[in-house]
């Protein structure tokens, strides 16, 4: 009932297509302000070169859900009804000092970290910093000083990755991910995240990204990031078709944190 009601609205709102063309998109306000990026891919890897690191990487999510087994609360939540480990660190729901995102179980520990370690999915980690350093560069100063500071008052808490801005990383498993419209009540207003699309699937037949409060449908292809500030703007997405697979790659700081 849910989709029936977002599918109807679709006609409502404006189309971004960036089949043609993978280059950056900024998206600003009326007085100039950035407020989403469409990444696109990196600029010197466009074409066979980043479908390569981004097919790896989903090889890589699809191992790690295959690797590791799932509560409930990790398949069914707000954001919708797929699989999700989130790594990192974060601040906030009672806790009296940031603390490390608990991963249980020892097989569900070894399929994380081999995710973590590698080499693509540090490439994907690379290209968000990036973006947010060009686009957002005081928030990435902030969150860099931030877990700057906090890990040399708290050692225990480990970054995810060399040289990263965020705090944590999530990964969506999938298979069939398509989250409902929803916003990320955590995470400060002025606070960005970073996602990165992977597949395989048509971006033609589905898996748009509809921004809500900006009245836009966005063309969201496989390896493909995206920025934008996930406590302000209301996003969901449109369904993939039933044979083909999604997931993703998402970094952020909790604004418990700053």
């Amino acid at each position: 009932m849910g989709w029936a009601v977002c599918i109807a609205c679709l006609s409502e709102v404006n189309l971004i297509n960036t089949s043609r063309s993978r280059s950056c998109i900024v998206l600003v306000d009326a007085h100039d302000r950035v407020i989403a990026v469409l990444g696109g891919v990196p600029r010197g890897s466009k074409g066979a070169k980043w479908q390569a690191v981004e097919a790896e990487a989903a090889a890589a999510a699809v191992h790690c859900r295959e690797s590791s087994t799932f509560t409930a609360a990790q398949k069914q939540g707000r954001h919708g009804e797929f699989a999700s480990q989130t790594v990192g660190y974060g601040y906030g729901n009672g806790q009296c000092n940031p603390k490390n995102y608990k991963v249980s179980g020892r097989a569900n520990q070894s399929a994380i970290q081999e995710l973590l370690q590698n080499t693509v999915i540090w490439r994907i980690s690379g290209f968000q910093n990036a973006l947010l350093n060009t686009f957002c560069h005081k928030n990435y100063a902030e969150y860099r000083d931030t877990n700057n500071r906090i890990q040399s008052k708290q050692p225990k808490l480990h970054a995810n990755f060399p040289k990263t801005a965020f705090a944590v990383t999530t990964f969506n498993l999938g298979p069939l991910l398509f989250p409902p419209p929803h916003m990320d009540p955590e995470n400060r207003a002025s606070s960005w995240c970073a996602d990165t699309n992977m597949g395989p699937f048509n971006p033609d037949k589905g898996r748009h990204l509809v921004l809500w409060d900006l009245g836009l449908i966005i063309h969201f292809p496989p390896g493909s990031t995206i920025l934008f500030p996930s406590a302000l703007i209301n996003p969901s997405t449109i369904p993939i078709q039933a044979h083909e697979s999604r997931y993703m790659m998402i970094q952020y700081s909790s604004g418990g944190l700053f």
